[in-house]
């Protein structure tokens, strides 16, 4: 695989003050980075700010205007506009833990076949700033929780299934893992964390809004509909490690 082959899009929405942690977590992965496209509100103009000036400093950082429309399509803005071999998404209040491109990119580079490798979501509350790690007293939790930071994917899948459903606000990325799940798109899962998933009070995932739950209810009817589309195989399972019954599970 060319060297510079990564993109990364980032949807930012008022969370600017972690943006700049996000970036440094990209550039230090010891895998040059083509882009890092940040995508934000218009009425964001803080995250465009901090994007342009880290920008100036020689960061591969592109700011793009987006909907205030939730997360996925912000996501598809992003992925319209990137062009690496490998696409990688990762939430502005988010760490990738050091290796984690290196990890991933050696899996992907094994098999052919293989259309995206994922990993462990190491949850967490508290941030060492230095270190772009959990702090040494923080909280944490890992396990295999199918969030959209902790995988890397190969374009051509995520163009072939339409990449993310905008009917959704929340739970885009789960619906992502179901589409992958039903058209039975061959993945890798490693035994290793891929993602550090902050855990703060002004996260989307804290918010008690009832559209949450029924968002990610929205995603099993659409999954039914997939798989009984003519001439659709039945899904036989490409997961080639991990557990394939918790993939993907319902956080809620």
């Amino acid at each position: 695989m060319n060297q510079n082959s990564f993109s990364v899009v980032m949807p930012c929405s008022e969370m600017a003050h972690f943006l700049l942690f996000a970036v440094r977590s990209i550039l230090r992965q010891g895998v040059p980075v083509r882009e890092i496209i940040v995508v934000h509100p218009e009425t964001d103009l803080e995250t465009a700010a901090v994007g342009r000036d880290l920008a100036l400093q020689g960061a591969p950082v592109a700011v793009i205007e987006g909907p205030d429309t939730g997360p996925g399509p912000s996501r598809n803005i992003g992925l319209a506009r990137a062009s690496g071999e490998v696409i990688a998404f990762l939430d502005a209040d988010d760490i990738w833990p050091k290796d984690k491109l290196t990890l991933q990119l050696d899996r992907l580079s094994l098999s052919p076949t293989v259309d995206a490798v994922g990993g462990l979501t190491t949850r967490f509350d508290v941030l060492d700033d230095v270190a772009l790690e959990p702090a040494a007293d923080a909280a944490i939790a890992t396990a295999l929780f199918p969030v959209v930071g902790m995988m890397i994917f190969r374009p051509s899948m995520l163009e072939k299934i339409g990449g993310f459903d905008e009917d959704f606000y929340y739970a885009e990325d789960f619906d992502l893992f179901m589409k992958m799940r039903d058209l039975d798109v061959p993945l890798a899962v490693l035994d290793a964390p891929t993602l550090f998933y902050r855990r703060h009070a002004n996260s989307m995932m804290t918010a008690r809004d009832p559209r949450m739950k029924s968002d990610f209810r929205l995603a099993a009817p659409k999954s039914i509909r997939r798989r009984r589309q003519p001439g659709l195989q039945p899904a036989t399972g490409q997961l080639l490690t991990g557990n394939l019954e918790q993939w993907p599970h319902n956080p809620l």
